[in-house]
Formats: structure tokens, C-alpha cells, sequence
């Protein structure tokens, strides 16, 4: 089979795909590079007043993209007896070399949301901030890394980002890794 017989998103596949992370900065790009592979997830939503909305399986899977240069994950939410997922979404983050930093963002697919964040490690979390698709401040947070589970957070702020609730909560367990 020649590349222009191949169906296109085996195509589109192999040129987005990388082996493991570009040599020229392994050690920063290991900041997310951690995560590559499947996790299985357990999903909590809150409203406003920190009401439990919504609480899901998902399952988030981290590959090495783009010359290893980045990150990106698809998360599926729901459908435990393996029926039609209700919720889908991806995001990609890259390393900035020059900034420090590291840039995300994220494509709710299904709702249409499109966030974009930036941070990097603090202490032993990573801390990435940005703007709500109204505006408003968000924050969200890998903690209580291992190399077999890690707690995220996602937290809004109503007040400028002068206090901070919770929005979002997962906790993940590993599936299976890069290898």
C-alpha cells in the first residue's frame, strides 16, 4: 500500500505521533511526558455553591506528538457498561523553551469549549492558569503525581482570582504506559 492508498487518518496519524520526547529538551518535556498512556479516571463536576453535579468514568490517554515536541490527550467521559460516551475532548501542550512555560490548550468537542492555559511545575504540583471561556480566571492542577495515579483539579474564580472553587475533580489510575 503506497502513502496516498493508505485511508487518510492512518496518514494524519503517523505525521502527528512521535516515539517519545525531542531530545533537545527530554527533561522539561517530561513535565507532561509523565503522563503518556492510558489512565482510567473517576470524574467529579461541582456547581457553584460546590454541589456534586456529575460523577463519571472517563478514560485519558497522553501520547507524544509532533517530533516529540509535545503532549496531547484525548479524554472520553462516560459510558461504564461501554455504551456511546458522553463527553469528549482533547488538548495539546508544548513546551515553550524560550518563555519557561508550558502552553495548553483544550478542545471540548462536543460542547465547543476552547480553553488556553499556560504554567509549569510549582513544588511537587503543575499549575496551569488561564481564562474561562467567559472570561473568568480558571486554574487547574496535577497533584499527588506517582508514576500510577495522580489527583487533577480544576478551580474557577468568580472574584477576579482573588479566592478559588471548585469546578472540576479526577483522580486517575494508570492503565497502561508509553512502552
Amino acid at each position: 500500500m503506497t502513502p496516498t492508498d493508505a485511508p487518510a487518518w492512518t496518514t494524519f496519524a503517523a505525521a502527528l505521533a512521535a516515539e517519545g520526547p525531542h531530545p533537545e529538551h527530554r527533561v522539561e518535556l517530561m513535565t507532561f511526558g509523565q503522563f503518556v498512556g492510558s489512565w482510567a479516571m473517576d470524574v467529579r463536576l461541582f456547581d457553584q455553591a460546590g454541589q456534586l453535579t456529575t460523577h463519571t468514568p472517563a478514560t485519558w490517554t497522553f501520547a507524544w506528538v509532533l517530533d516529540g515536541r509535545a503532549i496531547q490527550d484525548v479524554l472520553v467521559f462516560g459510558a461504564p457498561d461501554g455504551g456511546t460516551p458522553t463527553g469528549r475532548g482533547s488538548t495539546l501542550r508544548y513546551f515553550d523553551p524560550r518563555a519557561d512555560l508550558w502552553h495548553v490548550y483544550w478542545l471540548g468537542s462536543a460542547t465547543g469549549t476552547i480553553v488556553r492555559l499556560h504554567g509549569s511545575p510549582s513544588a511537587d504540583d503543575i499549575v496551569l492558569e488561564g481564562d474561562d471561556v467567559d472570561g473568568s480566571p480558571l486554574r487547574w492542577m496535577f497533584r499527588d503525581v506517582t508514576a500510577d495515579r495522580f489527583h487533577w483539579t480544576g478551580h474557577a474564580s468568580d472574584d477576579g482570582g482573588r479566592s478559588w472553587r471548585l469546578e472540576q475533580e479526577m483522580d486517575a489510575r494508570r492503565l497502561t504506559d508509553s512502552a
